[in-house]
């Protein structure tokens, strides 16, 4: 059944000794879940560079809805608050931010909430989107996942700006200890 989610490449027999993590375009990402929600981001968008938050809906993306996060950018940028964490997002890290900031993540977990305060950064800043696909490593023995792919896309209701970054994820779980669908 989880092959349906994720590729066969994507659960090794044994992890790799480092973590490593590439940029991919949207067109390479192969998780369907995440591919339905590119496609909704785009059709929002339509011809502007960027869709107004007002049109995220959640009935757009269908099951897909679990695998996303969103972002709203406060104080220019200093920070970001979650105002949506799916269960995906919660299963793979074992706990929700919602309605919490950056700031939060970044005290509970310094190295992981600086990537992600830098992966917003490089949204809000450039108003691109940008997607990711990795390998955990033995080097992150407490990571929940082995294999991730992910995109950060950005919203903007004035299209110099982005307001918002919804993050649409899927995870591959660590010896299959919990259900990713």
């Amino acid at each position: 059944m989880l092959e349906a989610i994720f590729p066969a490449r994507a659960m090794p027999e044994l992890p790799p000794e480092k973590t490593s993590v590439e940029a991919i375009s949207l067109a390479d990402i192969e998780s369907p879940p995440v591919r339905t929600i590119v496609a909704a981001w785009q059709k929002w968008r339509g011809t502007h560079a960027l869709p107004s938050r007002e049109l995220l809906s959640l009935r757009d993306l269908g099951a897909a809805a679990k695998h996303i996060s969103l972002a709203r950018v406060v104080d220019e940028g200093e920070d970001y608050e979650f105002r949506i964490i799916g269960d995906a997002h919660v299963r793979a890290y074992g706990t929700s931010y919602q309605n919490k900031r950056i700031q939060d993540v970044i005290a509970a977990s310094p190295r992981f909430g600086k990537q992600l305060k830098a992966s917003y950064d490089l949204v809000r800043t450039t108003r691109r989107a940008y997607a990711f696909r990795g390998l955990i490593g033995s080097d992150a023995p407490d990571a929940r996942f082995t294999w991730f792919e992910t995109c950060y896309l950005p919203f903007g209701a004035h299209q110099d700006s982005v307001d918002h970054i919804l993050n649409a994820a899927v995870y591959a779980p660590r010896n299959n200890a919990w259900d990713n669908r």
